[in-house]
Formats: structure tokens, sequence, C-alpha cells
């Protein structure tokens, strides 16, 4: 019979364990939301199999927790990139339990009453197949150069990764600046808040609001502009700002920086696009 303290700290390493994997197969960054989500799956399963409170171990309910712990860990952009971050922790939940019963098994009572020698046998064949089906998808995975790119825009900067794409030799037309795309979300602090809250939404639903937020500042109204581009696969109209880039270590030249309410990357690797005439700049000495 395993106490509820046993209960507790097996549910506390199991649901850490599973969910440093889903953020490990995501490509994201380990983080304290891990453990702070870990502790919440681990009092919930604790709880529900206390007389009085069972009933918070019905399905429903799982699923809920389940739902919140993914919620906590990863930033999602829609509920349908939640689900499949559900569906994929209950899949990983599944494969640790039945490595740790396949321990347990091979092992033939060898290991003892104690819960935690097989739990722990499960848990490394379990955290062995994780990097391995990591490792396997990353080595199949078609080279993209990431680099990190630099931007300025009325004396704020920004830093985030961008991905080298050699489709994206677009420019403005009006300047024949290139133009860089990037994730709305990325650079909350170099925007103004009106004008990051007005880009939430698609360009052309969401054009009398950034009109609104640019209203009155000369600076805003000079630097914007609206460009039609193709971003991962789709066509897409998006607000542009003048600004500067460059790729670190080298030179900072004037762009047109598309920002875009959508996510670039689903595994979350990159936050922009960018052309090679940026790596070209880069070659140069660092301003």
């Amino acid at each position: 019979m395993v106490s509820p303290d046993q209960l507790m700290a097996i549910n506390l390493v199991a649901d850490g364990l599973v969910l440093a994997a889903l953020v490990r197969l995501r490509g994201d960054r380990f983080s304290l939301r891990i453990p702070l989500a870990a502790l919440l799956g681990a009092v919930w399963a604790t709880l529900s199999v206390l007389p009085g409170l069972r009933e918070l171990g019905g399905l429903v309910q799982e699923l809920s927790a389940g739902l919140l712990m993914v919620w906590i860990i990863r930033r999602h952009r829609s509920w349908r990139d939640a689900l499949q971050d559900l569906l994929l922790l209950l899949l990983l939940a599944a494969a640790l339990a039945g490595l740790t019963l396949l321990a347990q098994g091979l092992a033939s009572g060898s290991l003892g009453r104690s819960p935690w020698p097989a739990f722990a046998a499960g848990a490394a064949l379990f955290w062995a197949a994780v990097e391995g089906a990591y490792r396997w998808r990353h080595s199949t995975a078609p080279r993209r150069e990431i680099r990190p790119l630099e931007v300025r825009w009325q004396g704020r900067r920004g830093l985030l990764w961008a991905l080298v794409d050699t489709g994206c030799e677009a420019r403005d037309p009006l300047s024949g600046l290139p133009v860089v795309v990037a994730e709305r979300a990325a650079l909350r602090r170099l925007l103004p808040h009106r004008l990051y809250e007005a880009l939430a939404r698609p360009a052309l639903a969401a054009s009398a609001d950034v009109a609104a937020a640019a209203s009155g500042d000369d600076r805003i109204e000079r630097s914007l502009r609206l460009l039609q581009l193709r971003t991962v696969g789709e066509a897409e109209w998006l607000f542009g700002l003048r600004a500067q880039g460059r790729i670190l270590g080298g030179k900072e030249q004037p762009i047109v920086l598309c920002l875009t309410p959508r996510r670039l990357s689903e595994e979350g690797t990159f936050a922009a696009l960018v052309g090679p005439q940026m790596c070209r700049m880069g070659e140069g000495t660092g301003s």
C-alpha cells in the first residue's frame, strides 16, 4: 500500500519527468514552470484518492488538470495547440507507466516492496527513449540556419532568433529596403502598448485599430507600411515599420520590420524570418 506522501512524491517526479519530456520534444527551453505544473498535478492526483475528494479523479477532471499543466509550461496560440500538447502529454504518461511496469516485471520481484526502484528503472528507459526520439527527429529534419537578430526602432532594441529563409527576398516597393518578418509577441518590449495591442489581429481586420494607435505620433505614421508577403507558405497582409536590424556580429542596416500575429515556428526555435541579404551584411565587421 502506497502512503499519501509516497504517492505525492511519485506523482511529483513523474509529472515533472513527463512535462520535461514534452518540452524537450517540442524544442522549448526548460523553465521553472515545469516544477510548478508538476506540483499542481501531484497535488491534484493525491487529493483525488483521499476520502471525500474522489470526485477529482474523474476523467473530465483529470483531463482538465492535464490541460492546465500544458497551459502553464508552454505558450499556446490556440486551443488546438493546447489540445495537441495534452494528447502528447497523455501518450508520454502512458509510456512512462508502461516502461515502469515493464521494469518491474523484468525484475521479477527482486526490486523489493518499495515502488522507487521500479519507477527509477522505468524513468531511465523513458528518458532514453525521449532523448533518442528527439535526436532522431532533428537528425532527419532539413538543416536550417538560425541566427541571432537585433532590431532597433525608435530608440528601443529587441533581440530574437531568426531563420535564414532563401525565399525571403521581399523588399519594400517604396524604399527598396529588405523585409524582415517577425512574430509580434517576440517584440512586445519594442512596441508602444497601443500599437502592440492593435497588431493582435490580421492586418486588414485591424487596420482601423492600427491607424488609431498611430494617430498623432508622426514617428509611427512615417514609419508604418502595409505589405502583402508570403510567410510559412501563406500569403498575408502585414503591417511593417521602418527600423534598423543586424545579424549579431555584423553591420546594422535599415529594414522594414513586418509583424505577424501568427507563430512562425511551431517548435518555438525562431521568431523571425530574414533573407540571405541580411547574412551577407552579417559577414562584415560589426558596428
